[in-house]
């Protein structure tokens, strides 16, 4: 079971950003994982915005 606290410490997030996951997945925890897996990547993937000049 993934918990508001596992979610927060994984993806470096809020609070209220860690509840709204939970929402999305209306109590499944197969959806729940599926979401949770899918931020990790989108966050592992982006690449942070650098300042040229």
């Amino acid at each position: 079971m993934i918990t508001k606290k596992f979610i927060k410490q994984k993806l470096e997030c809020s609070d209220i950003y860690a509840q709204k996951l939970i929402e999305a997945s209306q109590g499944d925890n197969n959806t729940l994982y599926n979401l949770f897996i899918q931020k990790l990547n989108e966050r592992q993937r982006r690449v942070a915005i650098v300042e040229v000049r």
